[in-house]
C-alpha cells in the first residue's frame, strides 16, 4: 500500500521547526547576554548604596571604569574579588587633603580613600598641577582656588615673586626646591590689607582658575590677618556669582570667625562650606554645628566638616601663632609637638623652631568634643591630611578607619551607615553643582563610577598614631575608576588610575 504524502501537513511542520529554531536563538542569544562576563566581579560582600539606604548580600559586575551590574544572582568575571563578609563601599572621598603626593596617597588609599582633594588651601597654577598630576596619581585628585595666593598676586609688591614661582613650577615641577624660600617672601602680604582697586584683579584670576578647572575658592581667612572684612565679602560675592563654593578655614577660633563666614554667605547667597569645625570651634563645636544645621533647615546652603584627633596640626610659623596664641587656644607650649621629632617644646624651642619654619602637632581638643562633631548629622569626615613625612599627624593615614573602627564599632556613636554616607554620598553632593562628574561618584549603582572601597567591619582601625604614620588595617581592596589598586591589604605598584576632578568652567 502506498503512502499518499500530504504536503501541507509537511509544509505545516517545516514552518512550526523554522519558528522553534528562531526561539532558540532569540533564547540564546538572551543567555549570551545574561552570561556577560565583567571585567571584574566583587562577590558575596554587603553592598551599601549610602543614596538610596541600600544594604545586602550582592554581586558587583564592573566593566571599563563604570559598575555595570548589581545583583543577587552569579555572574562571571574576568577577574573576582571575594567580598564574602566584608562591606562593599563606594570609596571615600576626602574634600579635604594637603598631602598631594604618591607618598601621602599611599597612606590614604590604605585607608579606603579613592579621591583626594585640597579644598582648603587650594592649588595655585592649577592647569600646571593638573598636568603634572594626570596619568601619575594612585587616587583621584582636585583643587580650589587659593584666595591666600590670589590675594597676592594682586599686590604689586609680590608680583615678581609669583613670575619665579611660575617659573620654578614649569622648570622644575611642584616639588622644586626653590618655591619653599617664595613662601616665605609672600609670607608678609598675609599681614597686609587689599586695596579695592585690586579687586577686579583678583576677580580675573578667579575665572582664569575656574577654567582650568578649579572646583571653589578656598579661603583660610585665619591664615592671613591683614584682611578686612570687606575684602572677604567681596571674594563671597564673586563665589556667588559664579555658583561656586567657598571652603573656609574661618577666621580665628571660636563663634566670632564662624558667625562671620555664615553671614557672608547669608548675605551674598554662596555657597559655604566651613572646614575642620572641631578644631575651630574648640568647645563650641555643638553651637557650630547647630548653627549649620539651622542654615540648612532654612534653605542656606552651608556644610561643614570633622576630624577624629584631639590634635590639630600647621606650620609654627603662621599667623596662628602670633602673640596671644596661648589665650586663643587655652594651651600652652608643652601642648605643641615638633612633627619631624616628635618632641615637645619649650619656650626656647618653640622660638628656635619658629624662626626656622616647620609643622608641629598642637594637642588641643577633648574627646567628647570629637564624639559630638563626628556623629552631628550634618558632618561630613574630612582627614585634613597632611604633606608626607614620617612622624606626620595621624589623620594623614587614618582618618576614616578611625571613624569606622572606633566611633562606629566600638563607640557606637553613630551607625555603619551614617559614617559611610559622611564618606561618601554627602561630599559628593557637596560638589555635584560645580562638577557634575561627582554625581557618579560617592554612590554604589549601575552607572556609578567604579571607585570602591571593600573593607571588614569587624577589623577595620587606624594604627597611625602620634609617633608615627602606619597604614590602617581591615581595608581589604580599593578600585579607582575600575583599576584595583589595593589587593589583600597591600598596594599594588606602578598603578596610577586616579583622574582629576574638575569644574564645569574647564576648558
Amino acid at each position: 500500500m502506498k503512502t499518499k504524502l500530504n504536503f501541507k501537513y509537511l509544509n505545516f511542520r517545516t514552518d512550526i521547526m523554522k519558528k522553534l529554531q528562531l526561539i532558540i536563538c532569540i533564547c540564546f542569544l538572551i543567555t549570551t547576554v545574561y552570561a556577560q562576563t565583567y571585567d571584574i566581579v566583587v562577590f558575596g560582600g554587603t553592598v551599601i548604596d549610602p543614596e538610596t539606604n541600600f544594604s545586602a548580600i550582592r554581586n558587583v559586575g564592573i566593566s571599563g571604569e563604570q559598575i555595570a551590574e548589581i545583583t543577587s544572582e552569579p555572574i562571571t568575571g574576568k577577574r573576582t574579588i571575594d567580598a564574602t563578609g566584608l562591606v562593599v563601599s563606594p570609596g571615600f572621598i576626602d574634600l579635604h587633603v594637603h598631602g598631594m603626593t604618591n607618598d601621602a596617597h599611599r597612606y590614604q588609599v590604605r585607608d579606603g580613600v579613592t579621591t583626594a582633594l585640597e579644598l582648603e588651601s587650594g592649588i595655585p597654577f592649577l592647569s600646571a598641577w593638573i598636568k603634572e598630576k594626570s596619568g601619575n596619581s594612585i587616587v583621584n585628585f582636585g583643587a580650589t582656588i587659593p584666595h591666600m595666593a590670589v590675594r597676592s598676586m594682586a599686590m604689586e609688591q609680590y608680583s615678581a615673586f609669583f613670575d619665579e614661582a611660575q617659573k620654578a613650577i614649569s622648570e622644575e615641577g611642584y616639588s622644586s626646591p626653590r618655591l619653599a624660600k617664595l613662601q616665605i617672601n609672600l609670607g608678609r602680604s598675609a599681614y597686609q590689607s587689599l586695596d579695592e582697586s585690586a579687586y577686579g584683579k583678583v576677580e580675573s584670576i578667579v575665572n582664569q582658575e575656574l577654567e582650568a578647572g578649579a572646583l571653589g575658592i578656598g579661603v583660610p581667612v585665619g591664615y592671613y590677618p591683614g584682611s578686612t572684612a570687606g575684602e572677604i565679602f567681596h571674594i563671597y560675592k564673586i563665589a556667588a556669582a559664579y555658583k561656586v563654593p567657598i571652603f573656609s578655614h574661618t577666621r580665628g577660633f571660636g563663634m566670632q570667625g564662624i558667625q562671620e563666614a555664615i553671614a557672608n554667605a547669608t548675605a551674598s547667597g554662596a555657597s559655604l562650606h566651613i572646614v575642620h569645625a572641631n578644631s575651630l570651634s574648640l568647645g563650641e563645636i555643638a553651637l557650630t554645628l547647630d548653627m549649620v544645621q539651622s542654615a540648612q533647615a532654612n534653605g542656606l546652603d552651608i556644610t561643614t566638616e570633622v576630624y577624629p584627633y584631639t590634635a590639630a596640626s600647621t606650620s609654627l610659623e603662621s599667623s596662628i601663632f602670633d602673640e596671644g596664641w596661648q589665650e586663643m587656644l587655652s594651651i600652652s607650649y608643652e601642648d605643641l609637638q615638633w612633627e619631624s621629632t616628635g618632641e615637645r617644646l619649650t619656650k626656647e624651642t618653640f622660638d628656635r623652631y619658629r624662626k626656622e619654619g616647620g609643622i608641629v602637632i598642637i594637642h588641643m581638643m577633648k574627646p567628647e568634643w570629637i564624639i559630638k562633631g563626628v556623629s552631628h548629622p550634618v558632618a561630613m569626615i574630612g582627614s585634613d591630611g597632611m604633606p608626607y613625612a614620617p612622624k606626620a599627624h595621624p589623620r594623614t593615614a587614618g582618618t576614616f578607619s578611625r571613624v569606622l573602627g572606633k566611633y562606629v564599632r566600638e563607640e557606637k556613636a553613630l551607625t555603619l551607615m551614617d559614617a559611610i554616607k559622611k564618606m561618601t554620598i554627602m561630599p559628593a553632593t557637596r560638589l555635584e553643582k560645580v562638577s557634575p562628574m561627582m554625581s557618579r561618584k560617592g554612590r554604589l549603582q549601575i552607572g556609578a563610577d567604579a571607585d570602591i572601597t571593600i573593607f571588614d567591619p569587624k577589623t577595620i582601625v587606624d594604627k597611625a598614631d602620634f609617633k608615627g604614620l602606619q597604614y590602617s588595617v581591615g581595608v581589604k581592596h580599593v578600585l579607582i575608576n575600575g583599576v584595583q589598586v589595593v589587593e589583600h591589604e597591600t598596594i599594588i605598584e606602578n598603578v596610577f588610575p586616579g583622574k582629576a576632578i574638575v569644574s564645569k568652567f574647564k576648558r
